[in-house]
């Protein structure tokens, strides 16, 4: 068994005792919610599929993602950065993106601006993380296609060496979810 074996069989494990740890603490008398009672079943029934789609698993599947296409699209970087053809790919990048950005954001009454009119607590800011990996992705993706290589194999390529990242994501999601439930978060 590999070491990522080991640890996401403990992984595993921590996810089944976790219910009854909360009810074992609960009936000790420490101030948590106990998975078992009434409403925690509820609670674990209604919200069971939410780790599927958490930050954490997107967060996984998006760095695997971005280090697949970077493995087969720029590696070797020596070779990568002495073309000329990477330069116009990326000031090509650049421009649009930019431009885009300022589209967006440039009107007073835009609607990705916060209520107050600012870039703090808006929504283009909470969604630039991902835009910003979702448009490197496609940035490698159009790079590497060049170079005649499918891109099914460069989305994948981590995913198919790594197989239980997605997997270890979505059991780190569930424990989470337990214990922000567990201590009323």
């Amino acid at each position: 068994m590999s070491n990522s074996e080991r640890n996401f069989a403990c992984l595993l494990v921590m996810a089944a005792l976790l219910p009854f740890l909360s009810w074992v603490l609960s009936v000790l008398g420490v101030p948590c919610r106990s998975i078992f009672d009434d409403d925690g079943l509820r609670w674990l029934f209604r919200h069971a599929a939410d780790c599927l789609h958490s930050r954490i698993v997107a967060f996984t599947l998006c760095c695997l993602m971005m280090q697949g296409v970077i493995r087969e699209s720029l590696v070797p970087f020596g070779k990568t950065f002495r073309q000329s053809r990477f330069y116009r790919f990326a000031a090509v990048y650049a421009v649009v993106f930019i431009c885009i950005l300022i589209a967006i954001a440039a009107p007073d009454n835009s609607p990705l601006l916060s209520i107050t009119g600012g870039l703090v607590g808006s929504p283009l800011l909470d969604g630039l993380p991902f835009l910003g990996w979702f448009s490197f992705i496609v940035f490698c993706l159009c790079y590497g296609h060049n170079s005649h290589k499918s891109w099914a194999k460069m989305l994948t390529y981590t995913i198919r060496n790594h197989p239980l990242a997605i997997p270890f994501a979505v059991v780190t999601s569930f424990c989470w979810q337990c214990i922000e439930y567990m201590l009323n978060l």
